[in-house]
């Protein structure tokens, strides 16, 4: 039987025996393309379609000759003259240097080559894995079956990406390497020669020990030199997320790491409020975790904790809010331990996490459990961030320090201009949050995580291993503060500019009102983003989510903020010293109330400058917000952590961290030496007493 009919048969195999059968193709440039052509042309002759993606640097095919195939061209940044120059560079050296260079000079040129096809080929690459309306033009498409030649990378990666199964038509690689070391294909190196090694399988002695010297030296060039870079472009994401809002804000930050090529599970309970794990066309993986409460327990806990929150609460003493958000907090923590139970409980899940061989985990440490799993998968994990209650999180977890005198503590609505009474509620606000979530943690987590990881540890201990914070917010929002070099700002990541909008738009879910204008027009959801940034928006009435803060922030729109609970105080208090919002409250507010509020934002024009200039300060920045999370993210996975960023704060006790171990040393001394000092003083006396005393006698 032929060689092309062999290769048939084997696609076959996987296409089915049938005709009508769908084939995309990844392929290599030149020579290799000749080769694949044969297969492809008998695929066609026998009833099946053909689709080549066709990069449009590439030098022997041409897309715009008749042919039995269909092309997909992919425009890509790079001429066919600098493809044809850079391949003049390698086939110059193979014809003419690689047999005059010594060994060690031979595989420095050769490392030098590799690198600029790399570069090139991961360009090509970008140029489909950035491109949505293709790769969902692939997707529609169903094919049956991706051939490649793994010589041009990425072929398997849009496979992966595609859910297809794709098939490899190869010659060798250098060293066999990739048939070895990834197809598992056995080479002895006793009697099967290195490829380009210039040997038989007859080998005398110095023969063998120079065979096995190139394999080695070529498993370790790709390891370290190819597939280094490699890894981290292909490299595994999984996601603990927190669910809500949260999770619109870290969606995009997921889905601009699908596009830069690396794949992403998240692991979602079965019971949720926003996460669509059934969605088909999600670029994500969804791993759903089976947890015991329905889909009606969690709805009924949220409107329990959002009807007291937005009705109750200006109604209630102090002491009734704590009771309160003691039981939210206990109902919620129930919730986390079940969704936790369903993975840790799971010997065959975890199994099967550990098999993929994830390179970073990222959480929301708003839902705990996030960090735990990292450290079962034995991966560094990443936190996204708005804030916790009182920053208790980030000051006792994360070490990040706030001054009392001048940082205010989140959700009390203060600024970092605080009078003395301001300060005092501030500090004892601190204070009470520490008590309350040292004791919390303690009772409910901490023992749970020493089960689970069998060893003593603390949920405090295993959040403060976080490599990176990202905080989701920036300085033309925060009032200045200490941070630390692992705190990273992100704030405003999912803003965008804006797409036209034609009409007069109103989000609105209930019964349509008689008196509705003709030239408007209701909907269940509205792109906010797009509203904020129309030119004929002069002001946005908000409850002050952070995202929606962002978009106004953006797009340079005043505020009328009615906040009602979580960050939403904070969040308005932050726009309002900074002059680019008034604040109304829920509890008393009245339609004058709300009208005088935007006619005071639109009409008085300081309010447009503040919300303008905060607006620049944001689009001022070296690097956008969403390449700066991706950057840091990507970091932790090429350096497999960020530890060098880390603070010894980490590996301090409460009382060293505050140093009262040296002031209680410096005030021992201190002591002692007034002490001695007292004594000595007194004996003298005493002495000058007695000496005195004998002379009058």
């Amino acid at each position: 039987m032929a060689g092309k009919e062999v290769a048939v048969l084997w696609l076959l195999a996987v296409l089915g025996w049938g005709s009508g059968g769908k084939v995309l193709v990844w392929p290599a440039d030149n020579s290799h393309w000749l080769n694949m052509e044969y297969i492809l042309q008998e695929l066609v002759v026998r009833g099946h379609e053909v689709t080549v993606l066709l990069p449009s640097c590439f030098l022997i095919l041409n897309s715009t000759q008749p042919s039995p195939f269909q092309f997909e061209v992919v425009d890509v940044p790079i001429t066919k003259k600098e493809m044809a120059t850079l391949l003049e560079e390698a086939f110059y050296f193979w014809f003419y240097q690689e047999r005059a260079l010594s060994v060690w000079a031979s595989l420095y040129r050769i490392a030098q080559l590799v690198y600029k096809l790399e570069n090139v080929t991961k360009i090509i690459c970008d140029e489909v894995l950035k491109n949505e309306a293709l790769l969902e033009r692939l997707k529609a498409s169903t094919f049956d079956v991706l051939l490649a030649d793994p010589l041009a990378p990425s072929g398997e990666l849009f496979a992966e990406k595609l859910g297809i199964p794709f098939v490899y038509t190869i010659r060798f690689s250098v060293g066999n390497t990739v048939e070895r070391l990834c197809g598992m294909l056995p080479a002895p190196p006793s009697y099967v020669p290195a490829t380009l090694s210039h040997l038989t399988d007859r080998m005398s002695f110095l023969e063998r020990l120079k065979n096995i010297f190139s394999f080695t030296v070529q498993d370790i060039m790709y390891h370290y030199l190819v597939w280094g870079s490699w890894d981290q472009y292909y490299s595994d994401v999984v996601v603990w997320p927190t669910d809500a809002s949260h999770w619109i804000n870290v969606k995009v930050l997921l889905e601009e790491l699908v596009l830069r090529g690396h794949e992403v599970t998240v692991l979602v309970p079965s019971s949720n409020l926003l996460i669509d794990y059934q969605d088909t066309s999600s670029p994500f993986t969804f791993e759903v975790l089976q947890v015991p409460f329905t889909q009606k327990t969690l709805h009924a806990a949220m409107e329990d904790f959002l009807n007291f929150w937005m009705n109750e609460v200006s109604n209630v003493s102090p002491w009734k809010i704590m009771w309160k958000m003691k039981e939210d907090l206990e109902v919620f923590t129930n919730m986390s331990k079940q969704v936790c139970d369903t993975l840790v409980m799971n010997p065959q899940l975890i199994a099967k996490l550990k098999q993929a061989k994830f390179d970073v985990l990222i959480a929301d440490p708003l839902s705990a459990g996030g960090e735990l799993v990292a450290e079962i998968l034995a991966i560094p994990f990443v936190y996204s961030f708005r804030f916790s209650e009182g920053n208790v999180v980030e000051r006792l977890c994360g070490g990040l320090p706030s001054p009392p005198s001048y940082v205010p503590a989140s959700t009390r609505g203060l600024t970092d201009q605080m009078s003395f009474v301001e300060r005092l509620q501030n500090f004892l606000f601190y204070f009470y949050m520490d008590l309350f979530f040292l004791k919390f943690w303690r009772d409910e987590w901490d023992g749970y995580y020493s089960n689970v990881l069998g060893r003593p540890t603390t949920l405090c201990e295993t959040m403060g291993k976080a490599e990176i914070w990202l905080i989701r917010t920036y300085w033309d929002f925060e009032f200045p503060r200490p941070f630390l070099p692992n705190f990273e700002f992100v704030g405003g990541l999912h803003c965008q500019p804006a797409k036209p909008l034609p009409k007069v738009l109103w989000r609105y879910k209930g019964k349509k009102p008689e008196t509705l204008g003709s030239n408007t027009r209701i909907y269940d959801w509205i792109p906010q983003n797009d509203l904020l940034g129309h030119p004929s928006t002069k002001a946005f009435i908000t409850h002050g989510g952070t995202n929606g803060i962002y978009e106004a922030i953006y797009h340079g729109i005043p505020m009328v903020g009615i906040p009602m609970f979580a960050d939403q105080h904070d969040n308005i208090a932050h726009m309002r010293a900074k002059g680019a919002a008034v604040e109304l409250d829920f509890s008393t507010l009245k339609t004058q109330d709300l009208v005088d509020a935007l006619n005071t934002v639109i009409n008085n024009s300081t309010y447009k400058e503040n919300a303008l200039r905060l607006s620049k300060i944001h689009h001022d920045q070296p690097v956008k917000p969403l390449d700066r999370a991706v950057f840091w993210i990507e970091f932790v996975m090429r350096h497999k952590g960020a530890k060098h960023l880390r603070p010894a704060a980490h590996h301090l006790t409460w009382y060293q961290y505050h140093c009262l171990d040296v002031l209680a040393f410096l005030f021992t001394c201190t002591a002692i030496g007034v002490f001695i000092l007292a004594k000595c003083c007194l004996f003298c006396c005493r002495r000058c007493g007695r000496i005195a005393k004998r002379k009058k006698e």
